[in-house]
């Protein structure tokens, strides 16, 4: 995939100790954020991706995907099934954005989350079942950084 090669595993750690399952899942999220905008053929998405180098579209969905970590945080601590996305995750990184632009980004995160969901069920690791346990995926895929 495009994304592994623009977004480095290293973006979501900086100590040993960071190698968890929540970070993983993260990263994760970010990768498949990036190549939904990078795939997507809506109009508005193309436009606003054309604004923008495929480096500069990796690090937002870096910078958005760890911003969504204290939202789920907080959800899973109050037991919610909900993860908040907040517009400001948009505005805070895009201030030129307008607000179509954003509503039109959030919607690709929205469907990169769903997703990426939708993988974590059948997936027996439980990246978000056991968030603070070690993760062994960014040893496997750490060889080149």
């Amino acid at each position: 995939m495009k994304s592994e090669k623009l977004i480095p595993t290293t973006w979501f750690y900086m100590r040993e100790t960071e190698k968890i399952k929540l970070n993983w899942f993260l990263y994760e999220f970010a990768c498949g954020f990036f190549e939904h905008i990078d795939n997507s053929r809506i109009k508005r998405v193309v436009d606003w991706k054309a604004k923008y180098t495929d480096e500069q579209i990796a690090q937002f969905c870096a910078y958005y995907a760890k911003r969504m970590k204290q939202s789920i945080i907080d959800s899973y601590e109050s037991g919610s099934d909900s993860i908040h996305a907040y517009d400001e995750y948009l505005t805070d990184y895009f201030h030129t954005n307008t607000r179509r632009e954003n509503d039109v980004i959030s919607n690709v995160g929205n469907v990169a989350w769903d997703d990426l969901m939708d993988s974590c069920d059948i997936c027996p690791v439980g990246c978000l079942d056991e968030p603070t346990d070690y993760c062994e995926f960014f040893d496997e895929i750490d060889y080149g950084e």
